[in-house]
């Protein structure tokens, strides 16, 4: 399809990096008031909550960081979580801005030329919560105003040193497995790091 073909046309292009360096995205999941971070970017099986997590990373573009997330629920009862995608510049760089965008509900790492886009879905269902926060947060309960429920504290804008965090809703079934979808797209111009994700967003099943 044009779509499929239209995202892998430049997949060989040789990008520069950053001065920020690259844009890293740690995956993790909250469960019951606990969050657990998937460190190795794989896999994590999390006994006490009965559930495994297997990511699965695609290759689908040269500007697209895409993966799919496979939660597996090994209980007999239905659980209720939330997927974290924390995103983050490998070089921590002065002038690097963090911002949710108001009119487009997204957040952005920018710097100089550079421009990320945060995104993704589960199930049909667009990002639940999206927030930008100091980077000394991360791994503390700062980065949430309500950990029992699971809500972030909210946050719009962040300079330097800050990270993006977002996170959607997931339900997983009894001996079932559910998944989700995220992405970063990376580029110069705003209406090309839009275009792209409207095509991942209208256009998954073709493209996946």
């Amino acid at each position: 399809m044009k779509t499929e073909a239209y995202l892998q046309s430049d997949y060989q292009n040789i990008q520069k990096e950053p001065i920020g360096g690259k844009l890293i995205c740690t995956l993790g999941i909250w469960i019951e008031g606990k969050t657990y971070w998937i460190q190795n970017g794989y896999e994590k099986l999390i006994p006490e909550q009965s559930i495994s997590v297997h990511i699965k990373h695609v290759q689908k573009h040269s500007k697209i960081q895409y993966s799919e997330v496979y939660i597996r629920n090994h209980s007999l009862i239905t659980k209720k979580m939330k997927v974290l995608m924390l995103n983050y510049y490998s070089k921590p760089f002065k002038e690097q801005l963090t911002f949710v965008s108001p009119t487009d509900n997204i957040i952005f790492h920018s710097i100089n030329n550079d421009l990320f886009l945060v995104n993704g879905e589960c199930n049909g269902s667009r990002i639940e919560q999206r927030t930008v926060q100091p980077l000394w947060n991360v791994h503390t309960e700062l980065i949430w105003n309500n950990n029992r429920n699971g809500t972030l504290k909210y946050q719009p804008m962040g300079k330097g040193a800050s990270v993006s965090i977002v996170s959607l809703n997931m339900e997983v079934k009894p001996q079932a497995t559910s998944y989700c979808k995220t992405w970063t797209i990376h580029g110069k111009v705003k209406k090309e790091l839009m275009d792209l994700n409207q095509l991942l967003m209208k256009n998954h099943t073709s493209i996946s």
